[in-house]
């Protein structure tokens, strides 16, 4: 099980469909607050707090034996954050995202995860970057889809990338040109890679985020018998049920 959390910052506590940051922030840490405090501009400081927090209730809403403050990290491989109070929780396994006013998380159980938001509308040169970003067989794709189309199309790919480059553990050191999608499917399809067998084994879910983006999943699957991975999900957000394998807006 895959639980899935999204929420899209506020400039007003009503705002529809917000989550204030100083809802979740009383949960920080002393080091947590000390490192967002560090941050120069108010709207980092306040991503910083919603995504912290974010982790902190998902993790206690997984496993309500644990309150939020009560959850201590520490830093594994690439500075990558893991459970390590209390002890009988690491089994846990959780990653953030964030972008400009929208955070992720995603927890589980042993499995490895990895997940990304990403809003369109950036000023992006996306013909210089699809080089480093995309497939041969991706970039024919980009190449030819209508031109009204391809900053969605490089999202998607880009985000379910960046997702499982994150649950696999290798970060930017493994090339994103390197993995090759299918994203045409109900359910988003690892094609091939370079980074071995061990890693070919994660399911995936894509969905848009209200706002204009994207949002990408990575699970680890079962076990070599287990001939297409899959996973459930449960989505964490009013008005979305359970196991949302077809687009669905946060």
């Amino acid at each position: 099980m895959a639980h899935v959390w999204c929420r899209v910052l506020a400039d007003d506590a009503s705002g529809p469909g917000g989550t204030p940051a100083a809802d979740v922030g009383w949960a920080l840490s002393d080091a947590e607050r000390v490192r967002r405090d560090r941050l120069l501009r108010a709207q980092d400081r306040a991503l910083y707090t919603a995504a912290w927090g974010l982790a902190r209730h998902a993790l206690s809403v997984v496993e309500p034996r644990v309150a939020p403050d009560a959850w201590q990290f520490l830093r594994a491989g690439l500075g990558r954050p893991e459970v390590d109070h209390p002890a009988w929780a690491r089994s846990l396994r959780f990653n953030l995202s964030h972008t400009e006013g929208v955070v992720a998380c995603v927890v589980t159980r042993d499995a490895r995860c990895g997940i990304d938001v990403e809003r369109m509308g950036r000023p992006l040169t996306l013909h210089r970057l699809t080089r480093s970003v995309l497939s041969e067989r991706e970039q024919r794709e980009f190449d030819l889809a209508p031109p009204g189309r391809r900053e969605e199309l490089f999202y998607r790919y880009w985000t379910l990338k960046e997702a499982y480059l994150k649950a696999i553990g290798t970060g930017m050191r493994f090339p994103m040109s390197a993995c090759e999608f299918e994203v045409g499917t109900r359910r988003p399809t690892l094609l091939s890679l370079a980074a071995g067998a061990d890693h070919a084994r994660y399911a995936f879910r894509q969905w848009p985020v209200r706002g204009s983006g994207f949002l990408a999943l990575a699970v680890q699957g079962g076990g070599a018998r287990v001939r297409t991975p899959d996973m459930t999900v449960k989505v964490h957000v009013p008005g979305i049920g359970d196991d949302r394998s077809c687009p669905a807006l946060f």
